[in-house]
């Protein structure tokens, strides 16, 4: 078999049939828009890897910190947060919205003043339940309206500057355990995202478990032994020394094992939940099977587009909300059933919020602050941080009052258990939604 370069293998089956593999220091996909030309300061690199405890099979009681796992739900596009949180109670929302405000008497109300969208219903039982945690306003200072540049701040948690690496990258960097599992950190999706970048660990990139198992099949010895022997032509001799590649490189053979765990994993996977058929909601069952095979994974990333709404919202962002909670609710109870619930956070965001007032096209633009949710059961559930005025806007937009790195802060330090400051680059208050 002719070696091929790992460029044209990506090509060819990486990121086609093939549905699995090992991204390092990836490239994320060219943006629509052109990065800032201004030269910014560069952070600082993230500390090298060190050892973690090795994550534990289900039961026992409660997960320690290297027990534990990170769902991220990237929500790409900008969600319209007074859309998802909605402030019923105040008139000036229908002032300023008079096509769009959902009506009164359809939010489903968390207090007298504020309500989720109608369809948010599995949300508003799993807040009931106090497993749904709503932190409200978070942004930065001098928020950026562009996509890109937003989304690589949100990625990064560098506002004022940029990063080779992301913040889940970073925590990565220094939890990763070679010769362990090669899927401690998992993408669900065509390409990797910035944020769980890092020269120090490698990532998976899975875009569908059922089509790997068919290529991996142990039916198909023709199809399976090529694949394996040309991830391990490109993997074993990296031409570039990244410490990534090496890492690869050094737990070859965890690789393979992996890969055969993987493609087997959905004959013993029994779903304990029906899920939507929205693409959304089989990448979350995909998610729980992977859950349920034990794989030692720390940090899934998974993204749901569509939510850049600049014209006739209302159907478009409805639809949206159904899958997210119908998607979620089903995760956490799948999870809850297989006796896993104790082990996943999930945490979900998005790069920017929508204006305040809604547009000529039956939409909403480029805004600014927006909410942040937490579920699982290890959040302390409830409404975090106060509603933004919209009286006292920044420009059209809600003004942050919840630095998005003191989310990040309290993930890193309450439920995955590492220093914040090592991560982030600095100290941010946290916010208690960890239980």
């Amino acid at each position: 078999m002719a070696r091929r370069s790992r460029r044209e293998f990506l090509k060819s089956g990486g990121a086609g049939a093939l549905a699995v593999g090992l991204a390092a220091c990836a490239a994320p996909p060219a943006p629509s828009e052109s990065p800032p030309t201004e030269p910014t300061p560069r952070a600082e690199p993230a500390l090298a890897p060190t050892a973690v405890a090795k994550p534990a099979p289900k039961g026992g009681g409660r997960p320690t910190a290297g027990q534990r796992t990170l769902v991220v739900v990237q929500l790409s596009g900008g969600d319209d947060g007074l859309n998802m949180i909605v402030p019923y109670g105040d008139g000036l929302y229908y002032q300023l919205r008079p096509q769009l405000a959902i009506p009164a008497d359809q939010a489903l109300p968390l207090d007298g003043q504020l309500g989720l969208h109608p369809n948010l219903k599995a949300f508003k039982a799993l807040y009931d339940q106090g497993r749904l945690a709503l932190i409200q306003g978070v942004g930065y200072p001098n928020p950026s309206r562009s996509h890109f540049r937003s989304m690589e701040i949100w990625h990064t948690a560098r506002p004022e500057g940029s990063a080779d690496q992301g913040w889940l990258g970073a925590f990565m960097a220094q939890v990763y355990q070679a010769n362990e599992s090669p899927f401690q950190c998992v993408n669900l999706g065509n390409s990797i995202p910035k944020a769980i970048l890092t020269e120090y660990a490698p990532t998976a990139a899975v875009q569908d478990t059922a089509t790997f198992q068919f290529l991996a099949d142990r039916r198909l010895p023709a199809a399976r032994e090529p694949l394996l022997k040309t991830f391990g032509q490109i993997y074993a001799k990296p031409s570039r020394r990244l410490p990534a590649l090496e890492l690869v490189a050094q737990t070859w053979d965890t690789a393979a094992r992996g890969v055969a765990i993987l493609g087997s994993s959905a004959e013993r996977y029994q779903p304990a939940a029906q899920y939507p058929t929205s693409p959304f909601g089989k990448t979350l069952q995909q998610v729980a099977q992977m859950l349920a095979a034990d794989l030692g994974t720390r940090v899934f990333y998974v993204s749901l587009g569509g939510f850049d709404t600049h014209a006739n919202e209302k159907p478009a962002h409805a639809n949206l909300m159904s899958q997210v909670s119908d998607g979620l609710a089903a995760f956490y109870s799948d999870l809850e059933q297989m006796g896993r619930g104790e082990q996943v956070v999930v945490l979900g965001f998005s790069e920017f919020g929508r204006r305040v007032r809604e547009n000529g096209s039956g939409g909403t633009d480029h805004g600014a602050a927006g909410p942040m949710f937490a579920l699982g059961h290890g959040v302390k559930g409830g409404l975090y941080g106060d509603h933004p005025s919209l009286s006292n806007l920044d420009e059209g937009d809600l003004r942050h009052a919840v630095d998005f790195r003191s989310v990040y802060a309290t993930v890193l330090e309450d439920w995955l258990g590492v220093s914040s400051k090592s991560v982030l680059g600095a100290s941010y208050d946290r916010l208690g939604f960890i239980a």
